[in-house]
């Protein structure tokens, strides 16, 4: 009788971590990058519409690029800016979110600790 309620309680834990994994699909998306000047590049990502999801720029050095200054993150088919970070040649300076309506901010402080 234990054999049999050992091998129950293994089926039901290992069919509830199957049944409550998420199906996360890798989307490519398209994107521009545009020189602006010496080592500095723009980019934006685009869904399949033609709506920019996320802008930023690059900063280039040697044949690897880090991302620049400050990008965005839009929400779904809206203008609504969702995440801002800012960066200086790779270093994420600062991020800005909103979580459940209200805005959260990190400083560089703030992220190495939580690194």
């Amino acid at each position: 009788m234990k054999k049999l309620i050992s091998a129950f309680l293994f089926v039901l834990i290992l069919s509830t971590g199957l049944f409550a994994q998420q199906t996360v699909k890798n989307v490519e998306h398209e994107y521009v990058i545009t020189h602006v000047e010496k080592n500095i590049y723009d980019v934006q990502f685009l869904d399949d519409e033609g709506n920019i999801l996320q802008e930023g720029q690059y900063w280039k050095e040697g044949n690897t690029v880090k991302p620049h200054g400050t990008w965005v993150l839009y929400g779904f088919n809206t203008d609504e800016v969702i995440t801002k970070a800012v960066y200086d040649k790779g270093e994420k300076l600062s991020i800005e979110t909103i979580i459940d309506g209200k805005v959260v901010k990190a400083n560089k402080e703030l992220i190495a600790t939580k690194n």
